[in-house]
Order: structure tokens, then C-alpha cells, then sequence
């Protein structure tokens, strides 16, 4: 989820699933993601313990924990070694964009938000593998508000992101519009199979940061439903070679079924420990 646009989740989030249900097939799966969980904003509980892990030779990420028992050391730097194992994976100015993550052990709080540089990542209640596939949409919020940057500030867009303009020379602005005519607002013509998932239909940032994860942890299987939409054809070929370079990556199993969306790409299954090795 991305920070900036907190304040309208809720009701964005509610509303989006009711239209998915409508959009999807009677045989789809649609799982409601953990954000479900009441609104809370940004923690500002006191950071109780603070590492810092090199990420290659000049990229630095500040780890802080909150809420996080007298006993639960051990375990958060498990899962701070995780992160940094799967942050690696990521090309560098991808992972460069994030510069603090904060492991907090509230259950009662979302599984991620991400923007501004920031991961915010819920310490319980999420398996390993799910903990990771969060991180990486939160890092897609990242790459498109950080990496992804406009080259000017001369032509307004229409688009915009809570209360910053959002500019033509950005390149986000043409993945949007694959699908969107406003950041909350999709094309008359858009599918459901025109998105990876339902959640990806709440906004065009999180169709961005869905279509991120699915084709960092699932790419096959992205590839694979490609041949389902052209607009999603054109979303793929965005990532590979807007946003990753040309680079792709050897997950999934290419087996999944063309006609069906899940709700959240973060609850899908994928071999965790041949991503982190």
C-alpha cells in the first residue's frame, strides 16, 4: 500500500472489492489481502533497536523494530537478514529506493505500507514468504514514486497523488494510462483480465506496485497471461524494459489458468527459498 495515499485506502479498498466481484469469473478465487485491518497511520511508537545493513557498496538500509518483545530479537534479525537477502535480488536503484524499513509487531496494524523512501512491514500474523512478497510491493511504490522520476515539471499529467501534480515527463504516466484516464479512475474499455489481479483494479499505484510483484515472483506466469489481454501485454513489456532493464526473472511455473485473476499477488504461493538463494 503507498503511504501517500493512506487516508482513502479504506474506502478505495471496500469499494474495489465490491467491483471485482462483479468483474470476476465465477470460478476465480478472490482472496480479501491482509490490509482489510482498520486504518492506522504512519507509527509513532518510539524505534526500540536499530541495525544498519550494507546494500552493495553505497547503498544503506536503516532497520528499526517496534513493538517488538524482550524476546523477539532473535527473530527480527531473522527476518532483517531476509529482507536484505531478497533486497539483493532486486536491481540496485530498485532496492536503492529504500532508505528505512520498519518492522513493527502490532497485529493490528496493515501487512505493508511503502512510499517516501519507507517500508513500514507488519512482524506477525504473515509467513516468511508472504513477509517478502509484501516487501517487494512496497518496493514497486518505491521504484514508481523514487526511480522512476519525471524529467521536468512542465506539463501537468491529470494524474495525481494525493496533492502532488504528477507530470507528463514522468515515465509511470504511460504504464497509468494503459488502463487508467485518472489515478482512481479506469478506462470504460478496461478488463479484469486486463490486470493482474483485483486489487491492482483499486488504483493505477497499486496496479503498478501488483504488476511489480507478480513479475518479480511470477514471471512466468505473467508471460503466460499476457496472451489473455493486450493491455496486459503491454504492462509486462513496461516492467521488462521501463523498469527492470530487460531483465526477467525465472519464477513461476507458467501454468496459470488465463482466465482467472486472484485478488492479492502477495498471498499467492511461489518457492520462497529459490528466490532468497
Amino acid at each position: 500500500m503507498r503511504l501517500k495515499v493512506l487516508s482513502l485506502f479504506a474506502a478505495i479498498q471496500v469499494l474495489s472489492f465490491g467491483i471485482w466481484t462483479g468483474f470476476s469469473h465465477a470460478q476465480t478465487s478472490a482472496v480479501q489481502p491482509a490490509e482489510s485491518a482498520p486504518v492506522h497511520s504512519a507509527p509513532s511508537i518510539p524505534v526500540v533497536s536499530a541495525t544498519e545493513l550494507p546494500q552493495g557498496s553505497e547503498h544503506v538500509v536503516r532497520y528499526s523494530s517496534q513493538n517488538l518483545s524482550e524476546t523477539g530479537y532473535y527473530l527480527n534479525a531473522i527476518k532483517e537478514n531476509q529482507i536484505d537477502t531478497a533486497l539483493k535480488a532486486l536491481p540496485p536503484d530498485h532496492a536503492g529506493t529504500v532508505k528505512n524499513i520498519i518492522i513493527d509487531y502490532n497485529p493490528a496494524i496493515r501487512r505493508g505500507m511503502g512510499g517516501n523512501n519507507q517500508i513500514i512491514l507488519r512482524g506477525v500474523n504473515m509467513s516468511a514468504a508472504e513477509m517478502i512478497a509484501v516487501l517487494i510491493h512496497e518496493v514497486g511504490h518505491n521504484v514508481d514514486y523514487g526511480y522512476l522520476e519525471p524529467s521536468d515539471e512542465e506539463i501537468e499529467s491529470g494524474f495525481v497523488d494525493g496533492r502532488l501534480t504528477l507530470y507528463e515527463s514522468d515515465p509511470s504516466i504511460d504504464f497509468y494510462r494503459l488502463s487508467w484516464v485518472s489515478e482512481g479512475q479506469r478506462k470504460e474499455s478496461a478488463k479484469q483480465t486486463d490486470f493482474v489481479s483485483g486489487y491492482a483494479m483499486s488504483d493505477c499505484f497499486e496496479d503498478f506496485a501488483e504488476t511489480y510483484v507478480y513479475y518479480v515472483l511470477h514471471n512466468k506466469d505473467f508471460k503466460r497471461l499476457t496472451a489473455s489481454s493486450e493491455t496486459l501485454y503491454a504492462k509486462y513489456q513496461f516492467m521488462k524494459y521501463q523498469v527492470f532493464s530487460g531483465m526477467e526473472f525465472d519464477t513461476g511455473d507458467g501454468l496459470v489458468s488465463i482466465a482467472k485473476r486472484p485478488w492479492d499477488i502477495t498471498v499467492l504461493d511461489y518457492d520462497f527459498t529459490e528466490f532468497l538463494s
